[in-house]
């Protein structure tokens, strides 16, 4: 039964991982991060573009070497999905061991449960990558070495520890103060162990990441109202306890430890010593910054939930020598299940968020976007697009300054939210995105899945933007919105609404139009679907412009006739004089 559950879930979380990446739902840019640097030292590149920072000056993870070789026959991301999976679903056997040691049998399969369906991994594995979820397998080892005092298993562990994440040192060395203490003859080993390890992590904390450090890293993002470096943090700290207390107090770092514990029925409180290898995880993120640190379903509690698990079950044992053992294992197995019912994050849960792992309209469109970018391009991009176009050379953020990529993709989500309403002009969104259209150098390639895809060099006019414009006329043609621009009739296509209008001159890249029956029509567009900046037109040129129209508002334009006008940015005509709107014969 404990190989079926392990196996179930394992498949369960490859499943959801696995769903997010191929349905373009993946939000943050951590898949992509370590599949570039996977994908890069493979290749003897050492130099992660997304943070534009050598890895020296990230994270040390050997483990991405091997993983990335398989990922050059594949594909990274997915090996990367995979291999998270296999390594949550496997770190139930170490603890099933200690379960069985403990509680017989019944623990083994109470020891599965817990970690299985504790609310943590399958949103971890259904969510991004982390090296330091790969490092739960030898971490749980660790666990086991603990209990069973097999110093060999310990220094394999600590290895397969390291060559995850190098800060996960202060866990290996957390865990071989509990080794030393429960298991005296084998405390020189153990020291020798926690001597490498204490080393490693002085050369990379000292020496590595000083000399290679981004100019914006995690460290600032987490720590920065302490210090821009972990000895300026840890200095503040001890200088200025109560910046740390008032930080502390917050109501949603108070919660942390009994919402962590709550699952596992406060069990590890009867086995504090299981909490000294799990500290640093915890104490990281109390201390911590950012904002999801204290949450229940992220990776950064990952690491430290085998030891938790493990004190749980100890804890469970103590607990059977005073209570019916029958009723100690129900209890914390009912814990656990309730735990997952409610914030499991898997199909059992209440929590789960079945779109996330669904294709909806933009998946197709986002896929058709990926396949136009060439595989050695470089290109800046949103972060769901990222791990996607991860495994070349130069990639980076749309977050990030101007690089002068081959292509740059635009989220332009907002223009289908705020469709139709005249707040899209002045939404905080539209300006960047209208000035990249307005740019002469980038033409647009592609427009879908609420992203544009442009390449750089090209002439917008030889875009997609470009097909608007159907011919040329005299500029004198039509009725005048504005000094730029004419209106030279209209006509319905089904529930299209078809206008033509004469350029009369370059017009600002902020021109919308206003569209309905009244003077002052609510309804505001932009010109040309938005794939056409106004400020690439030219005197002559006769542009059409389609614009979806409801049953309702086609209807009373048949009924009371059709007005146009033209709108800026501020809510104002383009000069005082302009009409604000003007009959447009269909």
């Amino acid at each position: 039964m404990i190989v079926a559950l392990i196996t179930c879930q394992g498949l369960l979380f490859a499943t959801l991982g696995i769903a997010r990446y191929a349905t373009f739902h993946n939000e943050t840019f951590d898949l992509a991060f370590y599949t570039r640097i996977a994908w890069g030292l493979v290749r003897l590149d050492f130099w992660e573009p997304l943070v534009d920072a050598h890895v020296y000056g990230l994270h040390l993870s050997p483990v991405l070497v091997p993983l990335g070789a398989l990922g050059a026959a594949t594909s990274t991301p997915v090996v990367l999905i995979l291999a998270q999976a296999l390594a949550l679903a496997l770190a139930a056997f170490p603890l099933a061991k200690i379960g069985a040691r403990h509680l017989g049998p019944a623990g083994a399969l109470l020891a599965t449960i817990a970690w299985l369906f504790y609310p943590n991994p399958a949103h971890v594995a259904g969510y991004e990558v982390h090296p330091g979820s790969l490092a739960v397998l030898p971490i749980a080892w660790l666990a086991w070495s603990i209990d069973s005092g097999s110093a060999r298993a310990f220094a394999l562990g600590a290895l397969g520890v390291l060559v995850c994440r190098e800060d996960l040192a202060l866990v290996v060395l957390g865990a071989a103060a509990v080794h030393a203490w429960r298991h005296p003859s084998g405390r020189r080993a153990i020291a020798g162990v926690a001597a490498v390890t204490l080393a490693y992590a002085l050369y990379f904390f000292l020496y590595l990441h000083p000399t290679h450090a981004p100019a914006q890293g995690s460290l600032q993002l987490h720590f920065g109202r302490f210090g821009s470096s972990l000895p300026e943090v840890a200095i503040h700290l001890l200088t200025h306890p109560a910046d740390l207390l008032a930080h502390l107090a917050a109501p949603q770092r108070l919660a942390y430890l009994p919402k962590v514990l709550a699952p596992l029925a406060l069990l590890p409180l009867l086995r504090p010593r299981w909490l000294i290898p799990a500290l640093p995880i915890l104490a990281i993120n109390l201390v911590s910054e950012w904002p999801t640190t204290t949450d229940l379903d992220v990776h950064y509690l990952t690491p430290g939930l085998p030891f938790l698990v493990a004190g749980a079950l100890e804890g469970a044992a103590v607990a059977a020598r005073r209570l019916p053992p029958f009723a100690v294992l129900v209890v914390v197995a009912l814990c656990v299940l309730t735990g997952h019912a409610v914030a499991g994050g898997t199909p059992l849960s209440l929590d789960f968020d079945s779109a996330a792992y669904a294709p909806d309209p933009l998946t197709r469109g986002r896929r058709a976007l990926v396949a136009l970018i060439p595989p050695d391009a470089s290109v800046q991009a949103p972060y769901a697009l990222l791990p996607h176009l991860a495994e070349r050379r130069v990639l980076r953020r749309t977050t990030s300054p101007e690089t002068n990529a081959d292509f740059y993709v635009l989220d332009v989500a907002h223009r289908r939210r705020y469709a139709g309403d005249e707040d899209l002009i002045r939404t905080v969104e539209e300006p960047p995105v209208r000035d990249w259209m307005a740019r002469d150098d980038h033409r647009l390639v592609f427009a879908g899945g609420d992203y544009y895809l442009l390449e750089r060099g090209g002439d917008p006019r030889t875009g997609l933007g470009g097909r608007a414009i159907v011919g040329a006329a005299s500029p004198d043609r039509g009725t005048a919105l504005c000094d730029c621009l004419a209106v030279d009739g209209a006509r319905f296509d089904g529930d299209v609404l078809e206008l033509r209008f004469v350029a009369r001159g370059r017009c600002p890249s902020d021109l919308a139009i206003r569209i309905g029956t009244e003077d002052r029509p609510p309804r505001v567009d932009l010109l040309f679907g938005g794939w056409l900046s106004p400020v690439h037109l030219r005197a002559g040129d006769v542009a059409v412009s389609r614009h979806r129209i409801g049953a309702a508002l086609r209807a009373r334009i048949e009924a009371r006739g059709l007005r146009v006008g033209a709108i800026r940015q501020s809510g104002a005509r383009p000069e005082p004089d302009d009409p604000n709107s003007v009959p447009v014969p269909l």
